[in-house]
Order: structure tokens, then C-alpha cells, then sequence
């Protein structure tokens, strides 16, 4: 592996055991840096229909292929679980340099489905989660002028995908400008990346002829994946990216370029 873009530099990637979050962190061991993968589970989810095959944690796979990682269990909607996480990656790499705040559930069900409970989980991993690690992050980066990376989704633009989860990913791209006005006079770079529909095995929940619809409504003819994710990823927390700042890039085949 070959060390490149982000040689030395230390990345902390929440909800990387699997999904998108797995295709941000290969991205960035493949580009040289120190990989923190931070999950409550270690094992990757297989689905159904994609990823049906994984077996092997994310960091395990990063150090097979002569990458430095390391897995850390948290609970991003418990703030001692992400204090303590930041803690250890200081701890093991000396600092952090960039932050991927990519954790996220999903529950299927409109506002007379989603139960109170339901709703709380949602928004305390997705928005209250990222808040979290930000706030707890927010001085290593201050430190070397770092990136922050969010992760939000189409349904940060527009409304479905249940109120819970389209509210939380709404207010995380605003959590991101928030952010952006904070920190840019401590040159620590803030931005966001909005997936559309990606071959991860949260697509569990629809059947095929649900996902042939957001299929249809995608204007390239075939679904991202998440090294497309990690891709955008390593380049925003690049220097390459140096004047990007308090954005919003969406990565979804042109799914939010037209209405539904």
C-alpha cells in the first residue's frame, strides 16, 4: 500500500465497520493515513442484497493490506463513548486530523409508524451523535488545522425517508455550515457529503422493486458504492480541497439535480 494524499495524517471514521462507512475508511488507508474505525459492532453487517459476502472487520482488512488501523467499540449517542474515543486516538497516533462522521441508523415508517423511541434513536445517533464527536474532536483538529467531514443524504434536500431520519440529516448539513462559521478562522476545513442510493446492506429493508425505484430516479444508470463515498471523502480532506469550505457535496448520480 502506498502511502499518498494523507501519509501520517490520522483519521477517525464513525460507523466504519460496514457500508459506506467501511468504503471511507479503505479510501483513506489506501491514501497512507492512520485509520480509527469506530462502531458499535466490529463485524462487518452483511446484506442481501450487497455486501452479502463480507466477513472480515474493516480494520482487520485495512491491516492485511499493509494499512495502520485500529477499531474502537462506541456509541456515538453516548458523548463519554465519544470523548473516550477521541481519547484512545490521541492515545495510539498522537492527534487527530481529520473526523468522518458518518455513524447513522435508519428506521423505516411515516410519522404514524415511527414510535417516540424510534424517533430518539434516530436523531440521537444521526444529529446528536455528529455533535458529539465534533464537540470532542473540535481541539486536535484546532491543533493541525484538521477536517470535518458529515455525512448526510439526499433526504438532507428534499422530504421521505421517514421523518426521523430526514429531519436528522437535514439538520446535519446545517450542523455543517454551523460548524463551517466557527472554524474557519482556526483553518480547520468543514464540509459535507450527501450520498443518494449506494450498494450497502442498509438496503435491507426494501425489496427489489423499491430499490429499482430510487434505481430509476438515479440520472446515471447504476448505484453508487462506497469507495464513490470515499472517494469524495479523501479529496475534501485534502489539501487539494484547501478553499472548500461550509459546502454541501452531493454524491448521487444526479438524484437531487431533478424533483421527483
Amino acid at each position: 500500500m502506498n502511502a499518498a494524499r494523507h501519509a501520517d495524517r490520522t483519521v477517525v471514521v464513525t460507523g466504519a465497520s460496514s457500508g459506506i462507512g467501511r468504503g471511507i475508511a479503505v479510501r483513506f488507508a489506501e491514501e497512507g493515513a492512520n485509520v480509527v474505525v469506530a462502531d458499535v459492532r466490529h463485524e462487518p453487517k452483511r446484506g442481501k442484497h450487497f455486501d452479502t459476502d463480507l466477513t472480515t472487520p474493516t480494520d482487520v482488512a485495512i491491516r492485511e493490506d499493509g494499512g495502520e488501523a485500529i477499531y474502537v467499540e462506541t456509541d456515538v449517542s453516548d458523548p463519554d463513548a465519544v470523548a473516550a474515543l477521541m481519547d484512545e486516538a490521541v492515545a495510539t497516533y498522537g492527534g487527530i486530523d481529520v473526523l468522518v462522521n458518518n455513524a447513522g441508523v435508519y428506521i423505516p415508517g411515516d410519522s404514524q409508524e415511527t414510535t417516540p423511541e424510534e424517533f430518539r434513536t434516530v436523531v440521537g445517533v444521526d444529529l446528536a451523535g455528529a455533535f458529539y464527536c465534533a464537540k470532542y474532536v473540535i481541539p486536535q483538529l484546532k491543533e493541525r488545522s484538521g477536517h470535518l467531514l458529515n455525512i448526510g443524504s439526499v433526504n438532507s434536500e428534499e422530504g421521505g425517508g421517514g421523518p426521523s431520519y430526514a429531519s436528522a440529516k437535514a439538520a446535519v448539513v446545517n450542523l455543517t455550515r454551523d460548524l463551517a462559521v466557527e472554524l474557519g478562522g482556526d483553518e480547520v476545513n468543514v464540509n459535507a457529503i450527501c450520498p443518494g442510493f449506494v450498494e450497502t446492506a442498509i438496503q435491507d429493508y426494501q425489496t427489489e422493486a423499491e430499490m429499482q425505484v430510487q434505481l430509476d430516479h438515479t440520472l446515471l444508470p447504476y448505484a453508487g458504492t462506497p469507495t464513490d463515498i470515499g472517494d469524495a471523502a479523501v479529496f475534501l480532506a485534502s489539501e487539494e480541497a484547501r478553499f472548500v469550505h461550509g459546502t454541501t457535496l452531493y454524491v448521487d448520480g444526479g438524484w437531487t439535480a431533478h424533483s421527483l
